[in-house]
């Protein structure tokens, strides 16, 4: 279990500023993360795999901005540690350990956003 924590429920305020309150834009964001976040992860899993760094902090960096638009502190931070290490090729001995918290906050990131959607609660 990573040391990452999740807020529950998810607040979505920040999109809501952010959109001046278009619940469509907002819909569509949240899809879109949906959609496109565990091919992401899938790329830096594999750019890690491969111990291409570099890729692994784009990789990374292709992700970020998506995940904080959900304004949640934890992940911002564990997202630029994460960015920063693989573009730095510093501390490499944690980024396996990082690339797997990410993964697992983001399966339940992923898994409340589905059911927020589902039950137009956002």
């Amino acid at each position: 279990m990573s040391n990452i924590n999740i807020p529950l429920p998810i607040d979505y305020s920040y999109l809501y500023e952010i959109s001046d309150h278009d619940r469509d834009f907002i819909k569509d964001m949240l899809a879109t993360i949906v959609k496109n976040t565990p091919g992401n992860l899938g790329d830096i899993i594999e750019a890690s795999t491969k111990e291409n760094w570099t890729e692994v902090g784009r990789q990374v960096h292709k992700l970020k901005p998506s995940l904080l638009l959900l304004n949640i502190e934890s992940l911002t931070a564990h997202i630029k540690t994460l960015e920063g290490n693989a573009k730095g090729q510093k501390n490499l001995e944690t980024i396996e350990k990082e690339i797997a918290e990410l993964k697992e906050f983001c399966d339940l990131l992923i898994s409340e956003i589905k059911k927020d959607l589902a039950s137009d609660s956002y």
